[in-house]
């Protein structure tokens, strides 16, 4: 692992075990190993490294959702496949999936950060927004419709996460299900 990798992982690290506010660059540096100097040569200042650190993970997410989803797929068996893509990216990576969630409702990320890195999944929102034209999505705010769908992941990826339920396959389907019914026309 590169010395850019190894300080975005303690980052990542630093931020889930004490937070935002608590994690500094020289807690950074001393955690990581590196130099002051090799951080200040990957990024100008907290900020950028935290705002990187959200690209990356948006991006990798944003892989994640769209993972072997077949062009013949019908609508529903897409909005199913990249439901599920969600909550196992979130469960095989729970500190990822906790800086992502808190990072994205902090009052600290700037509106455009979120505007540029949601590029990361347009895939998705794509996706939701043929719905909606189509007919087969309720025609309700497209914001409205993404956080009806991924709220409904990150909470319960949640609850799997801190043990409030058991999981189980039926109770996956049946969530999944429950999300679609949600959003779909009848």
């Amino acid at each position: 692992m590169g010395k850019r990798e190894e300080i975005l992982n303690t980052t990542l690290d630093l931020v889930c075990e004490i937070g935002f506010h608590d994690t500094s660059i020289p807690l950074i540096i001393k955690k990581s190993g590196v130099a002051s100097g090799t951080i200040y040569h990957h990024f100008e200042n907290k900020e950028a490294l935290i705002n990187t650190l959200f690209a990356e993970l948006n991006e990798e997410m944003g892989k994640a959702i769209t993972k072997d989803i077949e062009t013949d797929m019908n609508f529903k068996s897409k909005f199913f496949h990249i439901w599920n893509n969600l909550f196992a990216f979130y469960i095989e990576n729970p500190k990822k999936f906790e800086f992502l969630e808190d990072y994205t409702n902090s009052p600290r990320i700037k509106n455009e950060i979120k505007v540029i890195h949601e590029r990361h999944y347009q895939a998705a929102i794509d996706f939701f927004e043929s719905g909606i034209k189509s007919g087969i999505l309720r025609e309700l705010p497209l914001q409205l419709i993404k956080n009806m769908t991924f709220g409904n992941v990150s909470t319960f990826a949640r609850m799997i996460l801190l043990n409030e339920i058991e999981f189980s396959n039926e109770l996956l389907e049946n969530t999944i299900q429950s999300s679609w019914d949600s959003v779909k026309i009848n």
